[in-house]
């Protein structure tokens, strides 16, 4: 026998070994056995990752119900080990059932195809027996000894309908980006969802896995912390400027990504699992004005709007009806479109809403796209002029009298909120961005925080409240005749 015989008959012999380990209920030795190559160079993560699921598998086994959160850097594997993770407790509790949402239907789609292909291999028939599928679709994976189903889940915010979670509920990421989980509305929105469509699936002892970035500290995870029995935190580098696993990212990589390549906010939440504590948060969502119902009876309906500068900035053109002292903030114009594209939509929304005036910026081409516009309404009086005045400085002004006096719509609740408006639209994507905008922070979206800025002056200069001094005469009064304004 030479050399490599003797080795391949060493590595059969340790599969075989991580094999009877996985069957006698060791996750460790099923990572193993599974992919070797992968978790030998990322050995430091799997010790600490498979101690937390194998103590969800133990609890789960006695009949305890527990909860764990991890979070880890980019790249660790998480959603790698957490599929097999969901796998190895199906393979030895073929009669129970898993929920696992994610931050989109598209990623939790491509989890459940991930899943049964695990589930459809060789190996994991090698450890748990010849089990087969009798459902394996975009959104569903059963295995043919299921009670009801074995696998199901939706990304966050979406319809879980029909099934119960027996053993394992599991979230994988729940924000899409930083945006959102900066977004008090966002973030509220999720929370909600957590506690009504997921917290409502879980039956009997089912246990809970919560994987993600600490973003914020109050986000899902912060907002249940004495919830937790375990909270796994990994950072990108220790206190000796180490990294977590030279096989990710080398302690170099990490130290100059730090240092010259994202932002501190970024550094410390995705990378530290050092949450933030927004403080510089401008229009938090516990401090703005809600309302079900938009008045059917107002004194004015006007609107601003706020062309693009650029490729990633947003149109803004918010629309109000004045009701006494406060102004009913009803729908919103809120695209990256070009103008080409977007000036249909304006038209569309004035003319249904039947707005009454409205002032556009005229920086970038904003006045020739006023003109445009106005040519198709005439109902609606028209008028532009240009800024120059230190946009952040403005925001951070008027933002008292925006908290004040401004009423937004909620989001869209079944029960609580039906009127609210929908995820994804431009109402949503709005607010979002209005919610994440942090004082002082640079190279932010602060499209939807500038509009309503401007709404607020055109509301002073049309003598609405008391006017402030306008020493640049940027938005000088307007001369209007009172059926224009008044219904």
């Amino acid at each position: 026998m030479n050399e490599r015989q003797r080795a391949e008959l060493a590595v059969n012999a340790q599969r075989e070994i991580w094999r009877r380990e996985t069957i006698e209920g060791n996750f460790k030795s099923y990572c193993l056995y599974w992919d070797a190559p992968f978790f030998t160079e990322r050995m430091s993560v799997l010790d600490i990752l498979s101690d937390a699921f194998q103590y969800v598998y133990d609890s789960y086994k006695s009949g305890k119900r527990v909860r764990v959160a991890i979070s880890t850097p980019p790249r660790a594997g998480k959603s790698y080990i957490s599929s097999l993770f969901i796998s190895f407790m199906l393979g030895h509790f073929p009669t129970e059932s898993v929920m696992r949402n994610t931050c989109t239907s598209e990623l939790h789609m491509k989890f459940t195809k991930d899943l049964g292909k695990i589930l459809s291999s060789r190996k994991w028939k090698e450890c748990f027996g010849n089990i087969s599928l009798s459902v394996n679709n975009a959104k569903q994976v059963s295995l043919e000894t299921a009670k009801q189903i074995s696998y199901f889940g939706a990304g966050v915010g979406g319809t879980i309908i029909g099934f119960g979670a027996s053993m394992l509920a599991m979230t994988d990421d729940v924000f899409n980006k930083m945006e959102d989980a900066l977004s008090g509305v966002k973030n509220e929105s999720i929370k909600s969802w957590d506690e009504s469509a997921m917290g409502s699936r879980l039956e009997g002892n089912c246990c809970r896995v919560d994987i993600g970035t600490r973003w914020t500290k109050d986000d899902m995870i912060g907002s249940n912390l004495d919830k937790y029995d375990r909270i796994i935190s990994i950072p990108a580098l220790d206190e000796n400027g180490k990294s977590f696993c030279d096989a990710v990212h080398t302690s170099e990589y990490y130290i100059n990504l730090r240092d010259n390549e994202v932002s501190k906010l970024t550094w410390n939440a995705e990378y530290m699992q050092q949450p933030i504590d927004i403080e510089g948060q401008l229009f938090k969502s516990d401090e703005l004005q809600y309302s079900d119902l938009m008045p059917s009876r107002f004194e004015s309906n006007i609107a601003v709007c706020d062309t693009a500068d650029t490729g990633t900035d947003y149109l803004s053109s918010p629309m109000v009806k004045k009701v006494e002292n406060l102004y009913y903030l009803y729908d919103v114009v809120f695209t990256q479109l070009n103008m080409e594209l977007s000036a249909p939509m304006i038209e569309g929304a004035y003319i249904e809403n039947k707005v009454q005036l409205a002032r556009f910026e005229s920086n970038n081409g904003g006045k020739i796209f006023a003109r445009d516009i106005e040519k198709k309404i005439p109902s609606c009086a028209f008028y532009w002029k240009q800024t120059t005045s230190n946009k952040e400085t403005r925001i951070l002004t008027d933002s008292f009298w925006i908290k004040k006096h401004v009423v937004f719509r909620y989001p869209y609740d079944k029960d609580k909120h039906p009127y609210g408006y929908k995820a994804g639209s431009d109402y949503a994507v709005f607010m979002n961005q209005l919610t994440s905008y942090i004082k002082g922070k640079k190279d932010q979206h602060d499209d939807a925080a500038d509009s309503v800025s401007m709404l607020r002056r055109l509301i002073f200069e049309l003598g609405y409240e008391e006017r402030k001094p306008d020493p640049k005469e940027e938005w000088p009064s307007i001369e209007i005749k009172a059926e224009q304004i008044i219904l």
